[in-house]
């Protein structure tokens, strides 16, 4: 079985080469496995004299463009684990109050890595399941909530670290909200729904979560606080059959509710 690593990034080199190209490099990722997607030809030199090695690929602006376009770039049912640029490492819960690193679970790190993504692409595959991620909160009580390892039904899958199964049809879409906002600020949802809508089922790890700089309202594109609520709005009436309401975060943005939904 053999996957691609998927990294997309824009004007953050220091950043991803201090934290995921890091993380890859601790688990014996070559860089000819890597293929780095970025959207302007300015990135597109910068990146290659940061990452030699690697492949830089040129897409689209925006993140729902540039997702499709990762999409439609490889072929049907290839294989990749699809990464943010700001990732510092996966940890396991050993019991509900302790976390460790997955480097530090056996002796040996990279074949540990490997055999990791291995065994999940397998689960999935046999189960025929395209999407799976980790626990979205790096809190051993919570992570150690459930005996079993992982769950099929509708839950949400964090984009940062997630399992692909690459498949053609999984397209987001760009929410019209004003003459300045054609974007997707809640692309980790629909591609969750999209996900469930078209396998019936999700694969996510109970007890693996992610040391990752998730996005904290620092955003220097156009998804802002003021516009997060409309935004949500728009999303919650798009898929009303899985979304049960909004949650509205103390930064001034939003997440969802999904509806309790089993697999199929």
């Amino acid at each position: 079985m053999n996957w691609r690593y998927v990294i997309k990034s824009k004007d953050r080199t220091d950043v991803l080469k201090n934290k995921t190209y890091s993380f890859l490099k601790k688990y014996g990722v070559e860089d000819k496995d890597v293929d780095i997607f970025v959207s302007t030809n300015d990135n597109v030199v910068e990146y290659k004299a940061y990452f030699p090695k690697c492949n830089i690929i040129k897409g689209p602006l925006g993140i729902a463009n540039i997702d499709n376009f990762i999409v439609d770039y490889y072929e049907e049912n290839q294989y990749y684990i699809y990464l943010n640029d700001d990732i510092r490492d996966i940890n396991f819960a050993k019991d509900s109050k302790t976390l460790v690193s997955l480097a530090d679970m056996t002796d040996n790190a990279i074949d540990t890595f490997k055999n990791f993504i291995s065994v999940h692409f397998y689960n999935m595959k046999k189960l025929n399941i395209s999407y799976g991620g980790l626990y979205p909160v790096m809190n051993p009580y919570f992570m150690r909530g459930s005996k079993e390892t992982f769950r099929t039904d509708l839950c949400l899958i964090m984009d940062p670290f997630s399992f692909v199964i690459n498949n053609k049809k999984i397209k987001l879409n760009n929410f019209y909200l004003d003459e300045e906002f054609n974007e997707n600020m809640y692309s980790d949802f629909e591609k969750t729904i999209l996900h469930f809508e078209t396998n019936g089922a999700l694969y996510r790890l109970n007890h693996y979560s992610l040391d990752v700089m998730y996005f904290n309202g620092k955003d220097t594109s156009n998804r802002t606080a003021e516009r997060a609520p409309l935004a949500a709005e728009l999303m919650l009436a798009a898929y009303p059959e899985y979304l049960q309401s909004i949650k509205y975060l103390k930064n001034g943005f939003c997440s969802f509710r999904f509806k309790r939904i089993k697999n199929r």
